[in-house]
């Protein structure tokens, strides 16, 4: 009996050494190694301009065609105001402009927009506007007192709100370059815009006092829109 429990013992003893044999056979006895890799480029093709109503949908149209200008700091997008027909007033008065239209005819809202997409951290910029000259008519008549004023709100295409841009309520005298957005160093990356008012409710103004005593004519002036790659001080 003490014989045969022996030869069980070394039996099993066989198979355990066995078990490891295999184990130490299956190590790895090959290895590559490979690369994964990805590269990105500054914009150079136009931002189309957002829908001011609801800019996170890249479906909905915006005021066009647009600026044209590339990027990858551009300034895609600026509504012209018109500031309506109206009787020669009789006292001070205050016209709001006249809602924008999108592509397909839609009312929207009076609006400027600046897209900063280049590359590394963001690194801020600055929109000003210039009112070239008072209004004038055909026959060389100024609207002496007339102003434009605006006053907005910034909307972003982007998830994130966090790190954006400052808008800036203005008025603006003739001749003079005045900031209305702009965006610290660190922020405004993505498409901003400033939203001047709402559909039918524009805060994009003209004031008119009585003493301007405009003559029966269409009165216009130029805006120059000039966007800086300058960040806003803080």
């Amino acid at each position: 009996m003490k014989k045969s429990a022996l030869l069980t013992v070394a039996a099993m003893s066989g198979l355990l050494l066995g078990g490891v044999t295999s184990s130490v056979s299956a190590a790895e006895t090959s290895s590559a190694t490979s690369k994964a890799s990805a590269t990105f480029t500054n914009a150079t093709d136009p931002t189309t301009p957002i829908d001011p109503t609801d800019p996170t949908d890249p479906e909905n149209p915006g005021g066009g065609p647009g600026t044209g200008n590339a990027g990858p700091l551009s300034l895609d997008y600026v509504s012209d105001l018109d500031f309506g027909t109206h009787e020669v007033p009789t006292t001070d008065q205050i016209y709001a402009a006249k809602d924008d239209t999108d592509t397909t005819g839609n009312a929207i809202p009076n609006y400027v927009q600046v897209t900063d997409q280049r590359a590394g951290t963001p690194k801020g910029w600055t929109l000003l506007v210039t009112q070239n000259a008072q209004f004038a008519s055909a026959s060389d008549t100024a609207l002496d007192g007339a102003q434009i004023s605006f006053s907005g709100t910034a909307i972003t295409a982007n998830a994130s709100t966090a790190d954006g841009a400052a808008t800036h309520d203005v008025t603006l005298t003739p001749g003079t370059s005045t900031v209305i957005m702009d965006a610290s160093a660190g922020k405004g990356f993505g498409t901003w815009a400033d939203k001047w008012g709402d559909t039918g409710s524009s805060t994009a103004k003209l004031a008119v006092p009585v003493a301007a005593h405009p003559e029966a004519e269409a009165y216009t002036a130029n805006l120059t829109w000039s966007l800086t790659d300058t960040p806003a001080n803080t």
